[in-house]
């Protein structure tokens, strides 16, 4: 029982995990910080570290609008 909760929480928590610390990766953000972000918080950091990048392009004056 506790072994099938504890990989639920893996698999789900993985892909947010991976998918956020890419998102970091990908604009020069720390990957190990977003990595356990997007572990410790999964699917809403995703959508933060979209945020952040965002914000960031804007900033610089590379997002097209």
């Amino acid at each position: 029982m506790l072994v099938d909760i504890f990989f639920a929480i893996l698999f789900l928590s993985l892909p947010s995990a991976l998918i956020t610390a890419y998102i970091a990766h990908m604009n020069d953000r720390s990957l190990w910080r977003w990595l356990a972000f997007g572990f410790l918080v999964p699917y809403v950091a995703t959508f933060v570290a979209m945020i952040v990048t965002y914000f960031d392009q804007k900033k610089a004056g590379t997002l097209d609008e």
